[in-house]
């Protein structure tokens, strides 16, 4: 079993118990066990030793109407969700050298009913206690960047050379069952061929074991981080990747930029 669908067994298992129940029913479970495990598989880190650590701080980020509604139902939600990812780094065989911090966050960018998490492994000495307001304002800003940066490149789909599709979840799935987020009503297509997941801030391209294969840029893979302009064949049916990168603001005069005034000395 590759290691994607090995966590994403584990995130199937995970929500039988418990967490399953732990959003009253305003989430997916399963779409939030799968962030997170994707966030744990992402974030891992591997010591000189060859051990393998799961992070230690996680920001979850959800819709301001969620966040408020969760906030006033489930209270208790952060200290769970701690639980359960303490569970699933044992189920991974990923060490935790101390509990894992987690911080939900209100974040307008995030649709209704979805979820995002960014994570990070900070060195035992360093790890803060309590909330992720003792971590070092840069690290929570990294944080943010991370999970806005998909947002800001307004990444898109071109179906049969003229379907525009804007990628605005972490998670989007490709295939001919209608389960899934971009349904392709093609005989070649596998019912579940492949899916696009948001990784360091670039939407990363897997094969979920589709019979037709997946090819970029004529080359067959079955993992692969996707760049504007990248030419997507799924068993002969043709997608191109985009980005669209916004123009930055230009920044507002300040009195250093403005040129002084020529003095009139006529007086």
């Amino acid at each position: 079993m590759n290691k994607i669908a090995r966590f994403e067994a584990l995130a199937e298992h995970w929500v039988e118990g418990t967490f399953g129940r732990m959003f009253g029913g305003r989430l997916q479970p399963m779409e939030v066990a799968g962030v997170l495990a994707r966030a744990m598989e992402d974030n891992q880190f591997t010591s000189e030793t060859g051990e393998k650590y799961a992070p230690n701080i996680y920001w979850v980020y959800l819709n301001p109407g969620d966040f408020e509604a969760l906030r006033q139902s489930q209270p208790t939600l952060p200290n769970d969700l701690t639980q359960s990812l303490i569970d699933l780094a044992e189920r991974a065989q990923l060490r935790m050298t101390d509990q894992p911090v987690v911080e939900i966050r209100s974040e307008e960018s995030i649709p209704r009913k979805q979820v995002s998490v960014t994570a990070q492994y900070v060195a035992q000495d360093t790890a803060p206690v309590g909330q992720t307001a003792e971590i070092a304002p840069e690290a929570v800003d990294a944080a943010r960047q991370t999970l806005r940066a998909t947002v800001e490149r307004h990444s898109f789909l071109i179906l049969e050379g003229r379907r525009h599709v804007p990628l605005v979840k972490p998670v989007v799935t490709i295939g001919r069952a209608l389960d899934n987020d971009i349904v392709l009503d093609d005989t070649r297509i596998s019912r579940h061929h492949a899916q696009l997941r948001v990784r360091q801030s670039n939407y990363v391209l897997y094969d979920t074991g589709s019979s037709g294969g997946t090819v970029v840029n004529g080359d067959v893979v079955s993992e692969v981080m996707l760049q504007g302009g990248d030419v997507i064949s799924l068993a002969g049916v043709q997608i191109i990747f985009g980005e669209d990168t916004p123009i930055p603001a230009q920044p507002p005069v300040t009195a250093q930029d403005t040129p002084a005034m020529p003095q009139n000395n006529d007086h």
